[in-house]
């Protein structure tokens, strides 16, 4: 009995993961396969971060708060992106300390976004 007790909560926390990766539409057996192509992306990832991280995290930043770009962390490139995404999920997605106090509005649908598109590897062009 004890292995059907440990398999409903394995089974539960893989739809709990997919409804948020997913959204309230729980797509069956194939949410937890990714549900589908939607913000699995570089393009995707990349107009996130183009909206709500390039301020700070540029060579050059607009932001008049960070003159430099904070760490050192710079996104300008697809590589750039590519190098940090880990660092990208854990400070936006997982810790949601990015971007500071969310003073730029970063949505809930951008960071699953970002989620996602490290999850399925960080591909780039």
């Amino acid at each position: 009995m004890a292995g059907t007790a440990d398999a409903a909560a394995v089974g539960e926390a893989v739809r709990a993961r997919a409804r948020w990766w997913c959204g309230p539409v729980l797509l069956g057996a194939a949410a937890g396969a990714g549900c589908g192509p939607r913000g699995t992306g570089y393009a995707e990832a990349r107009a996130v971060v183009d909206r709500r991280c390039i301020e700070c995290h540029s060579r050059r930043p607009s932001s008049r708060a960070f003159p430099i770009a904070p760490r050192g962390v710079m996104l300008d490139t697809a590589a750039e992106m590519k190098q940090y995404a880990r660092r990208m999920e854990a400070r936006a997605v997982a810790e949601r300390t990015m971007p500071p106090a969310n003073l730029n509005g970063m949505t809930e649908e951008e960071r699953r976004v970002l989620g996602r598109w490290v999850e399925r590897g960080a591909r780039i062009p």
